[in-house]
């Protein structure tokens, strides 16, 4: 990946927070010294590029009065696309992931994070997956944060 010291800069500066104004590309602009345009477009070409898969907030579901959890599961290969399609399904579902379940003690390999307005409609929804696609689903809610976001160095 290449990119060119105006694209390094902006992303640099993404990993922050975001002004929360009605223009917060015309506060980078100044901040940065780069026109808004520029920034809007450089960011729009990141994101076509695969370089940049969204712009989104990091929502505390916890301090909403919510909750949530990380789930595993174990989908046979043939049905992984017909098993995600159906987590995908649901509006809780923030992040879906194919990881290889290649250790016999951990043999999940899909796992997604889910948030529901509570602990019984979290519950209801996970058994209602375990329903549509027979297989059972394994919640690991989160009992203490150690560590919430990330800062890469941008070259």
């Amino acid at each position: 990946m290449i990119l060119c010291d105006t694209d390094r800069k902006i992303l640099h500066r993404l990993q922050s927070n975001l002004p929360l104004v009605s223009r917060p590309f015309l506060e980078l602009s100044k901040e940065l010294g780069i026109d808004e345009d520029t920034i809007i477009e450089r960011i729009k070409f990141m994101i076509e590029k695969g370089y940049v898969r969204r712009l989104a907030p990091i929502i505390n579901t916890q301090a909403m009065g919510r909750e949530a959890t990380l789930a595993a599961i174990k989908v046979p290969e043939e049905r992984i696309d017909e098993v995600s399609a159906i987590i995908n399904g649901y509006s809780g579902v923030s992040h879906n992931y194919l990881r290889k379940g290649r250790n016999i003690h951990i043999p999940y390999n899909m796992w997604f994070t889910m948030s529901a307005k509570d602990d019984e409609e979290l519950h209801a929804t996970l058994k209602e997956i375990e329903n549509r696609t027979g297989l059972t689903v394994r919640s690991l809610p989160t009992i203490k944060k150690y560590k919430i976001g990330v800062r890469f160095k941008i070259y």
